[in-house]
């Protein structure tokens, strides 16, 4: 069921080049740091991170001491244990937390609920481990940005961006939260195809003729895009006491 039965093979390989190029890369750490913090500082004491891949999501948050990361394939966690020793990693589903209840005060998911078929079983999971009171934030793809269209289009196992809005995040948290606030990123982030390992060419990053060009574009890109098409929307929301 869900991201376990429909996600190719290829996906549960861990990605080491991947990680180094959300972490080290010129212009793009500098970029995913910023994106990382906006949407989820101030971190709370017992940090849970779903869907945590390589562990590059920690890795821009500090490297937590006592956060716990969680993921379904074993050599992202295997990496993510060797690259962050002060944090916590544990091979599980998004379906089925490997967690007590009330075992964390915020739970935090980048760019994992649109490979989800059955979302609202994850949403439940998380309010289930976290306290009452206790903060979800997600950061995900906005299906309005015109960047993350074309990706969708042109990468099948991509397609479930094209469902994420900040509308259907709100009626998806709903059932077991409070919605606090939402906020909007990145209006075009070109450099993350322009520098891509696999899309476009990490070392044109090195040139800072590049960086100030594609800083330009991107700088007016979120003077000209109204917030609803810009490519990420995070959602902050509570555990409500009842949940």
């Amino acid at each position: 069921m869900g991201i376990e039965s429909y996600l190719p093979g290829s996906f549960g390989r861990a990605a080491p080049e991947h990680f180094a190029w959300q972490t080290a890369s010129a212009y793009v750490s500098e970029c995913e740091q910023s994106l990382v913090r906006s949407a989820f500082f101030p971190l709370r004491d017992r940090v849970l991170d779903v869907g945590c891949g390589e562990g590059a999501t920690l890795w821009h948050l500090g490297e937590p001491e006592g956060a716990t990361g969680v993921d379904l394939f074993e050599e992202k966690v295997a990496h993510a244990r060797a690259a962050l020793p002060r944090c916590r990693f544990v091979v599980g589903s998004a379906y089925k937390l490997p967690f007590p209840d009330a075992a964390f005060d915020q739970v935090i998911v980048r760019d994992l609920i649109h490979h989800l078929e059955r979302p609202e079983i994850f949403v439940r999971e998380c309010a289930r481990v976290l306290v009452p009171g206790g903060r979800f934030d997600a950061l995900e793809t906005c299906g309005n940005n015109p960047l993350i269209v074309a990706q969708s289009l042109l990468v099948p196992v991509e397609r479930g961006q094209l469902r994420s809005r900040e509308g259907y995040l709100r009626r998806l948290f709903a059932p077991e939260f409070t919605i606090t606030s939402t906020e909007h990123h990145q209006a075009l982030p070109v450099h993350r195809a322009l520098f891509h390992p696999d899309m476009g060419s990490p070392s044109l990053a090195n040139s800072g003729a590049v960086r100030r060009l594609v800083r330009a574009v991107e700088g007016a890109a979120e003077k000209l895009m109204p917030r609803a098409f810009w490519a990420y929307v995070s959602v902050r929301s509570e555990k409500r006491a009842s949940s």
